[in-house]
């Protein structure tokens, strides 16, 4: 096993990850474990694929630990009131729990509730998980996003779609992910509408959403430090 010393900043990546998921398998006390044996460590007990869309962004941003730090990462329903607030609202929330200083935002495609609060069944679910969403307001998803932010989340297929008909020229799909790929890698499953649906359906919602950002934060945190270990044994 190479010892590799890692650029400032892996170590406390590791560590919340720890802190984050309580897991990392048996790890002795007092024992010294490099970097690469933590990552291999970590990977393994959190069960992490690594086929996010963290893969495909350029190495310059494994090359300083503050360009993955500040992330900016828009979460995109139909009407960006019920799923994409609880996504921005979860995925922010732990975000900042890992040390991770990412911007998250959210919008809608079809600008049908600009201006309004998020529906109160998913304020109040948020809320009875510890976060409050109750501040944020709809907006509409424009093509300029596209420029704006690293990496967009999509709640659903047809949301997708809209996203490339609004887009046009500018949709990327290197950016554009269906969210619940990060749980059920290729399968393209939609997060459900609970907006017709009671108070149970915005429960369901929060619960996969929250299992989505889960391996968000993870995978993340975890590839920086695997993306900086493969380019500093590449310069041998």
């Amino acid at each position: 096993m190479i010892n590799v010393v890692f650029k400032t900043g892996a170590c406390c990546y590791l560590d919340a990850v720890e802190k984050l998921f309580h897991k990392g398998g048996k790890r002795e006390v007092g024992s010294r474990e490099t970097e690469d044996v933590r990552l291999r460590r970590l990977s393994a007990s959190l069960n992490i694929h690594f086929s996010s869309p963290f893969l495909l962004l350029p190495s310059s941003y494994f090359l300083h630990p503050s360009y993955l730090c500040g992330m900016k990462i828009l979460m995109v329903c139909l009407g960006n009131i019920c799923r994409s607030p609880l996504a921005e609202g979860i995925l922010q929330h732990k975000a900042n729990k890992a040390g991770l200083n990412w911007s998250i935002d959210s919008a809608g495609t079809n600008g049908y509730h600009t201006g309004e609060p998020p529906h109160h069944l998913s304020i109040k679910v948020a809320k009875l998980n510890g976060i409050d969403i109750s501040r944020q307001r709809s907006r509409k998803f424009t093509a300029a996003d596209f420029e704006q932010y690293d990496i967009i989340y999509a709640m659903a297929a047809d949301v997708l779609e809209d996203m490339r008909r609004i887009a046009k020229n500018k949709f990327d799909s290197r950016k554009a992910i269906l969210i619940l790929n990060e749980i059920y890698p290729g399968q393209n499953k939609d997060v459900p509408d609970p907006w017709y649906g009671t108070e149970p359906g915005y429960h369901e919602v929060f619960a996969l959403l929250e299992k989505a950002c889960n391996i968000i934060v993870s995978e993340s945190s975890l590839l920086l430090i695997a993306k900086q270990q493969e380019m500093m044994n590449g310069n041998k």
